[in-house]
């Protein structure tokens, strides 16, 4: 046995002030009374032996040392052997991220049976360990801090319910490290469907709550930007991916509506890790929604199986055009963008450098700036010098013709959609590229396309002339290229993002009332959210619209969350490195047996010696 409060025994010298009283108590004076007959009386109803006097007297000594010495132990918690192994403090770590929304045959899912495996473990705790609650998904949030009050604890856990945001383990490790160095003997207590893999310095017990098997697909990847050469039409990227731990091949269904209409129906067959990636065609009116939903047989999570947005309202891309002499190619594919309302002409010759308004990207032709601009992205067409990073040495007389390009990186998002078969060039230039660009199109052994970030500034320099190259103008190559070199270019801009799509977990800057059309899991539905700081954290899956007009999406679109993990053989081994907690048997915690022997002798003192006569 032993003393959670040991300091509170020294309390046990108050016994020797009734022992002194007793020792040094005053002995009865004799005094003169006119008559005797009253006490006579008393005397024969209370008659008592000699004997029997002496013996209350001790008893009541007794007694009086027996409550001071039970409520001294009481005061110092002693606590019996049972409870020798149990830890000094105990850390509850729930995950709470998307994965612990997978369910099972039965409908329940993870942090479903998380609390369940948790509220056992608790109960067989030992009273006087002191408990920590801390459920983590984006963050780590604690709900109870070493606190003892197990009704507490055991509502606090009941109300742990999973969200649509992916989990990052580190923050919770964090904190689950630094509640630990406060107590001695501390031990952390995971629940969720994936260990920790650093645990370092830790008395770390996990216990695995993940599905022994299961199939899932998800949506972990989605953009929607207005495609580069034609109005009213925009291009939607989704990437679905199968978790690692499916059985085996998966076939999987998307269904894309707009407006409420259903536009397409994709079917894909993915083994299990597998990826890919789709290109969706889409035609609609600025601000109309776009609702994707992926359908599996067997499907367990649904956080990740919808996507809603609206389609993006971005304004025009500035364009600031400086040529000393304009190609007629260049200018065709930048009238057709300007007559799709995707670009704002600024149009200008050499010696209009600089410009007073400021563009968000510079198209430089046939000629380059003296001092090179830092502050805009650049892309240099067929350029007659060197300038800035842009290296070039020019070919003597007309150029040197080429009859076939070779796409060394087709994958590039200036290449997008842009075939080189058949495409016949006449190199201007030789390219001197360093370490910051890398070349797109080759003719021959030199590059005559190339991009590169250069400081932070992206730039896309090519060494061919248009004009003089042979069916360029009878393929639409060359306009996709410069297209998408502009919005490549402006990538980061607001002009081309116009689609804010963000993720649970992360703040939102807007104010007044949102009108959501949220995912519920099962189906969407319209709801409404008001933000009355200014400062609102994502908690939900949809896409949101403000009073005024302003729109964006938020999805969950994460591998980590899709790859839902399945339970292994040697999941809960770390849990066997620590004691074994049984719970605490009848001496297990003996403070509250004190108390009951204390009024127990308080009840048998004021029944032998403060009873009172019935008459």
């Amino acid at each position: 046995m032993h003393f959670l409060t040991p300091h509170l025994l020294h309390l046990a010298w108050l016994a020797l002030i009734p022992l002194a009283l007793y020792l040094f108590r005053k002995k009865a004076r004799r005094v003169p009374v006119s008559t005797l007959l009253f006490f006579r009386s008393l005397s024969r109803e209370h008659q008592e032996s000699a004997w029997l006097r002496r013996i209350k007297k001790w008893l009541s000594l007794l007694l009086t040392l027996l409550v001071i010495l039970f409520a001294v132990l009481a005061l110092a918690r002693p606590v019996g052997d049972a409870g020798k192994d149990s830890p000094g403090a105990v850390i509850v770590v729930v995950d709470r991220s998307a994965s612990m929304a997978a369910k099972d045959m039965a409908g329940r899912t993870r942090v479903e049976e998380a609390r369940r495996v948790m509220r056992d473990r608790l109960s067989r705790l030992p009273d006087q360990v002191v408990v920590s609650l801390v459920a983590y998904d984006a963050k780590a949030q604690v709900l109870l801090s070493r606190n003892s009050n197990r009704r507490e604890c055991l509502r606090l856990l009941d109300e742990i319910t999973p969200l649509p945001m992916e989990g990052r383990p580190d923050a919770a490790r964090t904190v689950a490290q630094r509640l630990a160095e406060l107590e001695t003997g501390s031990q952390v207590w995971h629940v969720g469907d994936e260990a920790w893999l650093d645990t370092d310095g830790l008395a770390y017990d996990f216990t695995s709550v993940a599905l022994p098997s299961l199939t899932n697909v998800g949506i972990t990847g989605f953009q929607i930007r207005p495609a580069p050469l034609a109005r009213d039409r925009y291009e939607g990227f989704v990437q679905v991916t199968a978790a690692a731990a499916n059985p085996g091949k998966v076939t999987a269904t998307l269904e894309i509506n707009l407006g409420g209409r259903l536009a397409q129906l994709r079917e894909l067959e993915l083994e299990p890790g597998e990826a890919s990636a789709l290109i969706l065609p889409l035609e609609g009116v600025r601000g109309q929604r776009v609702e994707l939903r992926l359908k599996a047989a067997g499907d367990c999570l649904s956080w990740d199986d919808a996507v809603a947005a609206p389609l993006p309202n971005a304004r025009p891309l500035v364009v600031a055009w400086v040529a000393d002499q304009p190609d007629p190619f260049t200018e065709l594919a930048m009238t057709s963008m300007i007559e799709a309302g995707r670009i704002e002409m600024l149009k200008g010759t050499p010696a209009a450098w600089p410009m007073k308004d400021k563009p968000d990207v510079y198209v430089f032709e046939q000629w380059l700036p003296e001092e090179w601009p830092t502050d805009r992205p650049v892309i240099a067409l067929n350029p007659v010098k060197t300038a800035g990073p842009v290296q070039m040495k020019r070919l003597q007389g007309l150029g040197l013709p080429h009859d076939s390009v070779r796409s060394v990186a087709p994958d590039h998002p200036v290449l997008f959609r842009v075939s080189a078969s058949r495409l016949a060039i006449t190199q201007t230039g030789v390219l001197d590229l360093g370490s910051s660009f890398e070349p797109l199109w080759m003719a021959g052994t030199e590059p005559v396309l190339a991009t590169g970030e250069v400081n932070g500034q992206r730039v896309v320099v090519s060494a061919f002339s248009p004009a003089r190259s042979e069916q360029l103008a009878l393929l639409p190559a060359f306009p996709l290229m410069l297209g998408n070199a502009l919005y490549w270019c402006a990538e980061n801009n607001d002009a081309t993002s116009g689609l804010r799509v963000q993720h649970p977990g992360d703040l939102l800057e807007e104010s007044g009332l949102l009108q959501w059309t949220e995912w519920n899991g099962t189906q969407f539905v319209e709801t409404s959210e008001s933000i009355p700081a200014g400062l609102l954290a994502i908690q939900r899956i949809g896409s949101w619209q403000t009073a005024d007009g302003r729109a964006g999406a938020s999805v969950l679109a994460s591998a980590m969350e899709t790859n839902v993990p399945a339970k292994k053989a040697e999941a809960n081994t770390a849990a066997s490195s620590l004691p074994k907690i049984t719970g605490s048997s009848g001496l297990g915690n003996l403070s509250r047996v004190l108390i009951w022997g204390l009024l127990g002798v308080l009840l048998l003192e004021s029944f032998l010696f403060h009873r009172k006569a019935v008459y």
